[in-house]
């Protein structure tokens, strides 16, 4: 076979946007993974660094950082995630290979070439049969965000944080490491995610915004995100648990689109009373969902405020879901996918 022959490859990434099913682009087929791997049809790997265009201010400074990761030698360099669009022009120039989670795809690398405006697309999202019910999504939730931290908890640590029996983390730990997404060093020793899209996709599969309860209301607000601002006082005023989600809070948490998110998404921590009798001391106005700026959820479980934390948007503050949650919570909205792979540099770097 000729050097420059072209020739088909896999392309294998650990990002919770590559689709669950491989999909095929001319000579190229990608595939989610739990290694950043080129494979060739001849058996010849090469490593892949993926990276985030979100972590960058401006496209000069992501052409210089992709350039340096594509001189390394055995390793091919490749910018994924949400790409601004007037970016991508200085991608092509400087020779450099894509993936956008909006659908296009542009690689050209040694005897492979693969272009499509295809990869991506929205799918209907799938719920797993798998753990994360009730207490159990606490504790993986709470052992994503160590895993995201560089830490490795142990089972009584998990138990700990997440304020769970310790009963109930073992069985969570057990659960998943028999799916293969965590490793355990020893029946009581550090755990180790084998992949942290794998296990965030999960959580998010299980647990996303909203749950079974969910009551819609009108609060008085000059934006959208003022209405979140006000309904967190209201909340702090009446010993109310909330936390701010989806698309609002990703905007608290600096991932903002060309248009303002329509509504403020919340969980609240019912602690026995009905959800109606909540949203009344938050200073909600009854409204049907038509009219509604706020949706409240009922957190009963508190994966929804768990480290929640007070987060700010130029003058105002509201208290935010914890970065990990709001990356669950963001899928269910109208070009989530899209805030949701801005948003995973920031977790998956923590």
């Amino acid at each position: 076979m000729s050097i420059l022959q072209l020739v088909a490859a896999v392309l294998q990434l650990n990002a919770p946007w590559v689709p669950a099913e491989p999909e095929s682009f001319a000579d190229l087929i990608v595939r989610r993974g739990r290694d950043n791997v080129l494979t060739y049809d001849d058996g010849i790997s090469l490593r892949v660094q993926l990276i985030d265009p979100a972590a960058y201010g401006n496209a000069a400074d992501l052409v210089v950082s992709a350039q340096s990761a594509s001189g390394q030698p055995g390793q091919l360099a490749l910018v994924g995630g949400l790409i601004p669009v007037e970016w991508r022009a200085a991608l092509r120039r400087a020779g450099l290979s894509f993936i956008d989670v909006g659908g296009v795809v542009e690689v050209s690398w040694p005897r492979l070439r693969a272009s499509s405006a295809q990869f991506g697309r929205e799918v209907a999202r799938r719920r797993r049969p798998a753990p994360l019910q009730k207490g159990h999504a606490l504790v993986a939730e709470e052992l994503l965000m160590a895993a995201s931290a560089g830490r490795h908890p142990t089972v009584t640590g998990l138990a700990g944080q997440a304020a769970v029996d310790k009963s109930v983390a073992s069985r969570t730990v057990a659960q998943l490491v028999g799916l293969g997404l965590v490793e355990r060093s020893g029946y009581q020793g550090a755990l180790r995610v084998v992949s942290l899209a794998e296990l965030a996709e999960l959580l998010a599969a299980r647990t996303a915004w909203p749950g079974t309860e969910v009551v819609t209301g009108y609060a008085w607000g000059r934006t959208t995100l003022d209405t979140a601002a006000t309904i967190s006082r209201s909340a702090a005023e009446a010993g109310i648990d909330i936390a701010v989600t989806g698309r609002a809070g990703a905007a608290f948490l600096g991932v903002l689109g060309t248009s303002s998110p329509s509504e403020v998404r919340c969980w609240v921590s019912v602690n026995g009373r009905s959800l109606e009798e909540v949203a009344a001391d938050l200073g909600l106005e009854p409204a049907p969902a038509e009219s509604a700026n706020v949706r409240v959820s009922a957190d009963r479980w508190r994966f929804g405020v768990h480290r929640r934390a007070i987060a700010r948007f130029d003058e105002l503050t509201a208290m935010v879901a914890h970065p990990l949650r709001v990356w669950c919570d963001l899928h269910g909205e109208q070009r989530g996918s899209e805030f949701a792979a801005q948003l995973w540099g920031e977790i998956s770097n923590a």
